[in-house]
């Protein structure tokens, strides 16, 4: 949980930068398209300042995507092993692979549109 506390940290102080920084995704350089998880760092910047409707619009799962996350990090490296926590493992990592394919599916919506 050390690694979210963290995240969350450089996620505050780096908003200034990270809202002005130039693209660095390779996929979007080569491309000239965003990748399922373009805006992410923008959000969770925006988002750590308590600015939801800013995080929302850098990239709208950006909520889910943290949610899951965490989740998925909780059942792995907080809880401990059992017959329930196996369960919730599953369900937890499914759930953060249905958010990335959720960004994907959002991505090529996108890139069929334009």
């Amino acid at each position: 949980m050390a690694v979210l506390g963290i995240s969350w940290t450089a996620a505050y102080f780096l908003k200034p930068y990270a809202e002005h920084a130039p693209v660095v995704c390779t996929f979007r350089m080569l491309t000239g398209k965003p990748c399922p998880t373009c805006g992410m760092t923008r959000a969770t910047c925006a988002l750590a300042h308590g600015e939801w409707a800013k995080a929302m619009a850098y990239h709208p799962l950006v909520i889910p995507f943290w949610v899951t996350l965490v989740a998925l990090l909780w059942t792995y490296l907080v809880m401990p092993l059992s017959v329930q926590t196996q369960r919730w493992r599953v369900v937890s990592a499914w759930a953060f692979i249905g958010v990335v394919g959720a960004g994907f599916v959002l991505r090529i919506v996108e890139w069929v549109s334009r």
